[in-house]
C-alpha cells in the first residue's frame, strides 16, 4: 500500500514521466515495477529475460536456467532504500543475463579464470550503474538505486571515468561473495583449484 504513495509523489514531481509510462512486469511486486519502469534499458530487459524473477538468498543469476533471486522485499513495507536496492539487485543480476556466461572452458589459467569471471561481474555492476543513473535523471533525482557492492563508491568513480571492465572486476571481486564470505576472487580461485585439474 505505501507503494502507492511512492507512485504520487513521483507522478506529483515528475508528470511526464508518471504518464508516459508502461510498467514492465518485474514478478517482484508493483513496487519494484514502477521504480523499472524509469529505465529504458531495465525495462528491455525485464521484457526480454523469459526466465524466473523472484524473492530469495543468495541473490544471484543461474546461467543454466536464467533463474534470478534478489533478497527478499515487501512492497507494503515503508522501507524505501530496501526497495531501491531491490532494483538495485534485480539491474545487476539481468547485467549477468546480458552479458552472458564468460568463456571458461579448459584450457584455460587460473589468472585467465578469475579475471572472466570479474569481468562478468564488471559487466553487471556497468549495468546496475547505467540503470541507477537512467532511474536518477528520470525522477530529477529523487530515486537513488544503489550500486551493489560494498565497494560501490570505487565502483561509481570507475564506471564514470570510463575504466575497464578489467580494472572494474577486480575492485568489484575484492569485495565479499554474500554465500561464502570469501572474495569474489578468492572463490574464483579456490573453484578452479577443485575444478580445473592439470
Amino acid at each position: 500500500m505505501v507503494w502507492k504513495y511512492l507512485i504520487l509523489i513521483i507522478s506529483l514531481l515528475c508528470p511526464t514521466y508518471a504518464k508516459s509510462q508502461a510498467f514492465p512486469v518485474t514478478g517482484l511486486g508493483q513496487c519494484v515495477d514502477f521504480i523499472s519502469a524509469a529505465s529504458t534499458t531495465l525495462t528491455s530487459q525485464i521484457q526480454a529475460h523469459v526466465g524466473v524473477r523472484a524473492y530469495g538468498l543468495p541473490p544471484s543469476y543461474d546461467p543454466l536456467t536464467a533463474k534470478i533471486l534478489v533478497p527478499p522485499y515487501s512492497c507494503e513495507s515503508n522501507d524505501w532504500p530496501g526497495l531501491y536496492k531491490t532494483v538495485g539487485y534485480l539491474s545487476h543480476e539481468l547485467g549477468h543475463h546480458e552479458a552472458g556466461v564468460p568463456n571458461i572452458d579448459a584450457p584455460i589459467t587460473k589468472a585467465q579464470y578469475v579475471e572472466r569471471n570479474c569481468v562478468w561481474e564488471a559487466k553487471a555492476v556497468v549495468n546496475n550503474a547505467v540503470v541507477s543513473d537512467q532511474i536518477r535523471v528520470a525522477s530529477e533525482g529523487f530515486v537513488e538505486v544503489p550500486l551493489i557492492s560494498d565497494n560501490s563508491a570505487k565502483l561509481w568513480s570507475m564506471w564514470s571515468g570510463g575504466e575497464s571492465l578489467v580494472d572494474i572486476g577486480k575492485v568489484f571481486c575484492d569485495n565479499n561473495h554474500v554465500a561464502s564470505g570469501k572474495t569474489y576472487t578468492k572463490q574464483h580461485e579456490d573453484y578452479y583449484d577443485a575444478n580445473y585439474p592439470w
